[in-house]
């Protein structure tokens, strides 16, 4: 990884984490096109092509898994385990049962207005899958669906070989959620927005994934509800002075190990700490268990920046957004960093606490989606509905000067329509 010096090279390191996001997407937007063309065409027959092909799967399976197989596979693991699972669900359900949508009435005379929300009917939890398994985003997923209200709550996952991730099944199970599909990737989310004879269709997609269920989220957007943008992960290091070379080497390769496609940032007011850093990465790497991803996320992905002035850099973090940042120093720089997706503080504040354990959401914007975007929550879960109710007073009042705005507006109709209301 290169070090770039912000003051000087400001717009080129902007430049160049704005061309990796442009570039993924470039690279992914024809194959997502073939995914998407196929399902429509061959509906079940696509998706599961598509599944033998790229999942590996040992013969044809159906796109549903039976309560034999979840049950099977859910039975596989450890007590301990589920005792971990069962707490992340706890702490995840504590934190987000705050966040529901409280009801609202607003009054002025002779007007009524009530508000309250409404959950979507259905709902599809994606949990990625491939070269690791992910319970911990089915979790993050589905909690805030059941607080919301939804009725119907499916979950689409890669099935390597035509088999679930034990794990995976044991957090349905402990969740009370039993349609579980096997299936992953662009063609899991075209299957569920446009439904096929076995995939029913959905309202809502959630979840995170790597480019190509991100671009499909994108494309099905209008068709279906969708979170937000989620793809491949970023985090971006503040170091306001120098901390542990060891932990900010972990901490990266933390989230670097999730994909190659992972962008990695640290920015550091000390040239000589970057350095340090990057020793520690070259001395940790050759005995990190998923290598092969981490050097290739960081070779093609990652940035170290070294930085004068800390409000130049609070700029450029704003302006990237990434999806997750970590504070060490000066904390009281978490004030002005306002569009990460979500800001770990302090040096006992790991991502990956966050990812598991915390309760905060780890479904959280990418690609800069973060300065218009928050993480998943219970309200995406939901749209407001809004009932009123217009009294003689309010229209006698008001409805002459809404009747002159309708003609400003050359739409003669709407005003007939409000003083036919004040006819007796």
């Amino acid at each position: 990884m290169r070090i770039w010096e912000l003051e000087r090279e400001y717009d080129s390191l902007i430049s160049f984490v704005k061309t990796g996001r442009e570039g993924k997407k470039r690279d992914v937007h024809d194959a997502v096109s073939k995914v998407r063309e196929g399902v429509l065409k061959r509906g079940d027959e696509a998706v599961a092509d598509f599944s033998i092909a790229w999942d590996g799967w040992d013969g044809r399976h159906s796109l549903k898994l039976t309560a034999e197989e979840i049950d099977g596979a859910a039975s596989r693991v450890p007590k301990r385990d589920l005792q971990i699972l069962k707490g992340m669900i706890r702490n995840v359900a504590s934190y987000h049962k705050g966040q529901k949508m409280p009801k609202r009435t607003y009054r002025k005379k002779g007007l009524f207005v009530r508000e309250e929300p409404v959950p979507v009917e259905r709902a599809m939890v994606y949990v990625p899958g491939g070269t690791a398994a992910y319970p911990s985003s089915l979790i993050m997923g589905a909690v805030p669906a059941q607080i919301a209200g939804v009725k119907e709550i499916y979950v689409a996952t890669p099935g390597p070989g035509g088999r679930i991730n034990d794990h995976v099944a044991a957090a349905a199970r402990l969740l009370g959620i039993g349609d579980i599909y096997r299936i992953g990737g662009a063609q899991a989310i075209y299957a569920f927005a446009y439904g096929t004879d076995s995939v029913p269709r959905v309202d809502m997609i959630v979840g995170p994934g790597n480019a190509y269920v991100e671009e499909a989220k994108r494309d099905v957007y209008g068709c279906v509800g969708i979170d937000m943008l989620a793809g491949p992960t970023e985090l971006i290091i503040l170091c306001t002075e120098a901390h542990s070379p060891k932990t900010v080497a972990l901490d990266m390769f933390s989230q670097a190990e999730h994909d190659e496609l992972a962008s990695v940032g640290l920015f550091s007011s000390s040239r000589e700490h970057l350095d340090e850093v990057t020793e520690q990465i070259k001395r940790m790497i050759g005995t990190s268990a998923r290598r092969g991803t981490i050097e290739k996320a960081l070779e093609h992905n990652g940035f170290l920046v070294h930085f004068a002035d800390v409000r130049l850099a609070i700029d450029a973090i704003n302006r990237i957004a990434p999806e997750h940042m970590e504070l060490f120093g000066d904390e009281g720089c978490a004030e002005s960093i306002l569009y990460p997706g979500i800001i770990y503080v302090g040096p006992l504040t790991p991502v990956a606490m966050g990812d598991y354990y915390i309760g905060t959401n780890h479904v959280l914007p990418t690609g800069g989606a973060g300065r218009f975007s928050g993480g998943l929550s219970v309200d995406r879960f939901t749209k407001r509905k809004v009932v009123v109710k217009i009294e003689k007073q309010f229209i006698e009042k008001f409805g002459d000067r809404a009747a002159r705005l309708s003609r400003i507006e050359g739409l003669p109709a709407h005003g007939e329509a409000i003083e036919a209301r004040k006819e007796p």
